[in-house]
Order: C-alpha cells, then sequence, then structure tokens
C-alpha cells in the first residue's frame, strides 16, 4: 500500500535535511534535535517517522543508493547494455562527487557497527546486486550477454565501482583521480564487457 503523499513529502523532507547534517557535522555528532532544525519541524516529529538516527542513515542509503540503483536497472527501454553500463557508472560516479560528506559518514559507520553493516549489506546492497541479476539474465536471454555466474561477476563489479570511487574520494592524488569520470567510465565499460583480452571487441562483434 502506497503512503500517502502527505507522508513521503514528509519523509523526504526529514531525509534531506539528515543529508545536510550528516556531511556537516559525521554521524555521531549530528543530533536529532540539529536534523529537525534544518528540516523546520520539531524534534518529535522525527521519531514519528523514523526510530532513531540509525534508522534514518539506513533510509538514506536505501534511498540513494538501492532506489537509484534498482531505477536505473529497471526494464522497458531500448538502450543496449554498453550503453546502459555507462549510464549506471556516470550516475554513480556522480553520485559520489556530490555527497562526499554523506557516504564518509555511512562508510565510518559500517565500518564500526556489526549490526548496521549487517543491515545495510542486507538492505541495500543485495538488492542492488538483486535488481543486476534480473537485469542481466534478461540480456543473456536475449543473446546480448553470455550466461555467467551471477553471484560472483556483479558483486565484482558494484566492489570495482565503489574501489574506484574510493580512491578517487578519499586519495586525490592518486592515478585513479587524475582521471575525467568519462575515461574512468569507457575504461570501466572495456573492461566489464571485454575483459583484458588483446582482442575482445571483435571476438564480441563476431558473437
Amino acid at each position: 500500500m502506497a503512503e500517502p503523499q502527505e507522508v513521503q513529502d514528509r519523509r523526504e523532507q526529514i531525509l534531506e535535511a539528515a543529508v545536510a547534517v550528516f556531511a556537516e557535522r559525521g554521524y555521531q555528532r549530528a543530533t536529532v534535535k540539529e536534523i529537525a532544525a534544518r528540516a523546520g519541524i520539531a524534534p518529535g516529529t522525527i521519531y514519528l517517522y523514523f526510530r532513531n538516527k540509525r534508522e534514518l542513515l539506513l533510509a538514506l542509503a536505501e534511498t540513494l543508493i538501492r532506489r537509484a540503483a534498482e531505477a536505473l536497472l529497471a526494464p522497458g527501454d531500448d538502450l543496449d547494455v554498453r550503453s546502459r553500463l555507462a549510464l549506471i557508472l556516470q550516475d554513480r560516479l556522480q553520485f559520489v562527487r556530490e555527497n562526499q560528506g554523506l557516504l564518509r559518514a555511512l562508510a565510518t559507520e559500517i565500518w564500526t557497527d556489526r549490526e548496521l553493516a549487517a543491515r545495510f549489506f542486507g538492505q541495500v546492497i543485495l538488492p542492488v546486486i538483486g535488481a543486476g541479476s534480473v537485469y542481466t539474465q534478461e540480456r543473456v536471454a536475449r543473446g546480448e550477454l553470455r550466461p555467467f555466474q551471477a553471484e560472483v561477476v556483479l558483486p565484482a563489479v558494484v566492489g570495482g565501482i565503489l574501489l574506484i570511487s574510493i580512491l578517487r574520494l578519499m586519495a586525490p592524488d592518486s592515478p585513479a583521480a587524475a582521471l575525467s569520470e568519462e575515461e574512468v567510465v569507457e575504461e570501466l565499460v572495456r573492461l566489464y564487457l571485454h575483459g583484458l583480452c588483446s582482442h575482445p571487441e571483435e571476438e564480441w562483434d563476431a558473437r
């Protein structure tokens, strides 16, 4: 059952405020009172929508990571695999660039809080991999991709995107950070679709 529009709007208002406060203050130092002040509501109002600060952080991750990724992988368009993959990579690199403070706060908490980490991977990362599996298996059925073990390949793809994003974010002097986003996207697309074979594109086109 869909939430009433008023409830959705209020949740989004609170989440937008939480993004800003977590990015500025960090998760541990941020308070519900500060988030409420940024949203222009009473602190008690937040508890009508989220049980605590942890639920707020998870809701942000679900909205900004899981739902965005699932939307990018939704069926019903005519984009080929290369174009769809490039679009996903561009979107996620932009997301990292625009949400550095929030991602630092999220990474710190996941690293130190085992319960939060378990919920993050269960509620956010695994559904993203699941959506990717549905999309890619459809493309396998069409003959656009070779059959592969999704439980191995898709976590590797997600992990690659995360690691290159972290390097560009946390190590600004690294070679990865010196590349443009367009160069990163193109190289990752070639890697994911053709591997490191010396003549992968000819082999791909011959299929």
